[in-house]
């Protein structure tokens, strides 16, 4: 049986064109994703972050990491409507993982998570200690730089124990995006 996929992008627009950005996301973007065969699922997160650090995340739950080889994701990737190739060209931030999720096996993202924090780094993250978290999946990327995810799935996005930062890892902490 093959392992579950994830392909994670972290965006951002510049402020001057976030209301369409979005709208383009809510209204286009992810409705083309989820008509694709394999993708399971779709999240939208967003974050308080400095301008250009990421500020939106996206989560889509993929049956497996083949399904974006598959002739039809590659169709619907290469022929990219205009409103896509003006979107997604106007990003200033842009960063992309197709990754596998090698833990906890083949677990759905929890249906309480109102946030996730994002621990990515160059080699195996191992356990995080997070109190009150959901649960934590980790992901190996075959494309996207750093290779190791983790995702930590939270009940809501104001938690204090967070893990202190790392040299060499990139965390941020999202919180549900609501439209």
């Amino acid at each position: 049986m093959s392992r579950r996929g994830l392909l994670l992008t972290m965006t951002e627009p510049p402020a001057a064109m976030e209301a369409e950005f979005n709208a383009w996301y809510d209204t286009e973007h992810l409705q083309e994703r989820l008509a694709i065969t394999g993708f399971r699922s779709a999240s939208r997160w967003v974050a308080d972050l400095a301008r250009g650090e990421g500020r939106y995340l996206a989560t889509y739950e993929l049956d497996s990491p083949g399904v974006l080889t598959s002739a039809e994701y590659l169709a619907r990737f290469e022929g990219a409507t205009p409103w896509t190739r003006r979107c997604l060209a106007k990003t200033v931030v842009f960063r992309r993982w197709a990754c596998e999720q090698v833990s906890p096996g083949m677990a759905d993202p929890h249906p309480l998570a109102k946030a996730v924090l994002l621990v990515a780094a160059e080699s195996a993250i191992g356990e995080l200690q997070i109190p009150g978290a959901l649960q934590v999946r980790h992901f190996v990327a075959s494309a996207g730089m750093p290779g190791h995810i983790a995702l930590a799935e939270l009940a809501w996005e104001g938690t204090r124990s967070l893990p202190a930062p790392q040299p060499g890892r990139l965390m941020r902490l999202y919180r549900a995006y609501a439209p």
